[in-house]
């Protein structure tokens, strides 16, 4: 059970924000959003918003969404079309580091098990009701049955109530070190929505998308078009913004999110002013958008990496020798630099953190990049493999997925595997990597996240379901120990496990491109893209 009322309580203010949360110290090591601008370009220019509104903003997205419920999928193109829609109790600056979103303040119990969130006053949701604590509640329930990382967090949870129509307590069966950073990560997101709704939708698809945020959700045209529109009640921080934390302005009238697949149709589309933004252009074009003066390509740093997920819940690769066989037969250079390109836009190195952050470690670094197919071959054999078919699935949606899944296909085809690379929509392979029976490995790219308790692997529910009691009681350890140093000790023996478990091969780091139209005025490159405090077309 949680703590009970005498215990004592330490309030928490904005100011003191950045010396609590699990997250310090890492922003200065990793983050770095760069803008690389065409012949006559100016980054700094761009980056401050002439506060012109009007208009309407065109994003050229990767394609459909499989949902647009950002509480049941951690799928990128979830979070960034559903980005300006909802909001969460705390959010992430440029240098990622949480800051308030929905709070005012917290406090914390000295023994880190109860917290107490007093909510910001007068927000209103776009269907008109004030934001509450009982919202809260419902919304942070549903989020610990239907998120992956909101499961993981749920663990440790006792009880969430409403201590008062402005206050939320959150009583812990264990101290949990990252909470705030899981209620800041707007990815399977902590979305706080009305009550009504929350309850109403339960453990099924939200069929109704209402928020606090900037943009109020309009239409979802199937294969056309996601619109969202200003909400003109919106109630705005009066910080500056960084990142996604500080004011929010939505400057345009209307922004639309269009599935476009092919990668050269989205950069075609900015290129002669369809769209305003395309996500995700492939890496071998950056050489040449460089000089075009037309549009500006940004570099999107920290950089995510390409992850191969293994199903180890069902079928054969739920054997770890077989498992391991795979991972010590890729050669990684191959595929990165097939995959990437320049080498400035990717890197190889065992760890999952980059130098310079708290993180960094190469425990398990002997698994990394081993490329021995006699290895391989006699751990496939010792897993009994004769030469079934593993079902991969791929998708030319994202070009990155596609080109690095036919390398390593082909190299793991000479070490004497038989694959079945299957290629669809972004949004089939959302939908099959939720069934364990249609699958054996899935291509995907994991984010930079600042705590490693958000690495969705390790939660057990992410789609792969790497659930073995070692894991699960170093990860309960990691999230309970409240000292930094312990937690980079205990994260050295999850990045080893993780490693000889092999439930994920991830190859290495790359750098994302987002394109831009020369000159957009507020536009910051961001791993989700940001679509507040830019000016629109008109």
């Amino acid at each position: 059970m949680g703590t009970h009322g005498r215990a004592r309580t330490a309030q928490v203010t904005r100011r003191k924000f950045l010396t609590t949360v699990t997250t310090a110290g890492i922003g200065a090591a990793a983050a770095g959003w760069r803008l690389v601008t065409g012949p006559g370009g100016d980054a700094t220019a761009l980056a401050a918003s002439a506060q012109r509104r009007g208009g309407t903003l065109k994003i050229a997205e990767i394609g459909e969404p499989l949902t647009l419920d950002t509480v049941a999928t951690t799928a990128d193109l979830t979070s960034t079309i559903t980005l300006g829609i909802f909001e969460e109790l705390f959010t992430f600056d440029a240098n990622w580091r949480v800051q308030p979103s929905l709070v005012s303040a917290y406090a914390v119990s000295k023994d880190g098990l109860t917290y107490t969130f007093t909510l910001r006053k007068g927000v209103p949701f776009h269907t008109g009701g004030e934001l509450t604590a009982a919202d809260v509640v419902s919304s942070l329930n549903r989020w610990g049955k239907m998120s992956p990382r909101g499961v993981a967090v749920y663990r440790a949870v006792d009880s969430v109530s409403a201590g008062a129509p402005d206050t939320v307590i959150m009583k812990m069966k264990t101290p949990f070190a990252p909470l705030l950073a899981f209620l800041a990560l707007p990815n399977g997101a902590a979305a706080i929505m009305p009550k009504e709704i929350a309850d109403g939708a339960g453990a099924n698809p939200l069929k109704q998308f209402v928020g606090t945020g900037p943009y109020k959700f309009v239409e979802w045209a199937p294969d056309r078009y996601v619109h969202v529109a200003r909400f003109d009640q919106y109630a705005a921080r009066s910080e500056p913004s960084s990142g996604y934390a500080g004011r929010k302005d939505a400057l345009a009238d209307d922004v639309f999110y269009y599935p476009v697949s092919q990668v050269a149709t989205r950069i075609a589309g900015v290129q002669s002013g369809d769209y305003q933004i395309a996500d995700q252009v492939n890496q071998d074009a950056y050489a040449q958008l460089k000089t075009d003066p037309r549009v500006d390509v940004a570099v999107v740093q920290p950089g995510a990496y390409l992850v191969f997920v293994f199903n180890t819940k069902q079928g054969i690769m739920n054997n770890l020798k077989l498992r391991q066989a795979v991972l010590v037969a890729l050669d990684m250079q191959p595929i990165m630099q097939a995959t990437f390109g320049n080498p400035a836009l990717y890197s190889l190195d065992p760890s999952l953190y980059p130098k310079g952050t708290p993180w960094y470690t190469t425990a398990g670094s002997e698994w990394y990049n081993v490329h021995n197919v006699d290895r391989s071959k006699q751990l496939a054999k010792e897993a009994g493999y004769s030469g079934q078919t593993i079902r991969w699935l791929s998708t030319q949606e994202y070009d990155y997925m596609f080109k690095s899944t036919v390398v390593a296909s082909n190299q793991l085809q000479h070490a004497g595997f038989t694959v079945d690379l299957r290629i669809m929509d972004w949004a089939s392979v959302l939908d099959h990597r939720a069934k364990p029976a249609d699958w054996d490995m899935f291509v995907t790219g994991g984010g930079f996240v600042p705590d490693p308790a958000l690495q969705n692997v390790f939660t057990g529910a992410y789609p792969g379901w790497w659930d073995v009691p070692d894991k699960n009681q170093l990860f309960a350890a990691f999230n309970a120990e409240p000292d930094q140093g312990k937690r980079v000790q205990l994260w050295a023996k999850l990045h080893q496990l993780w490693y000889s478990e092999a439930p994920v091969v991830r190859p290495g780091v790359f750098y994302s491109l987002v394109l831009a139209r020369k000159g957009l005025p507020g536009f910051q490159p961001a791993n989700w893209i940001i679509p507040w405090n830019v000016e629109a077309a008109r």
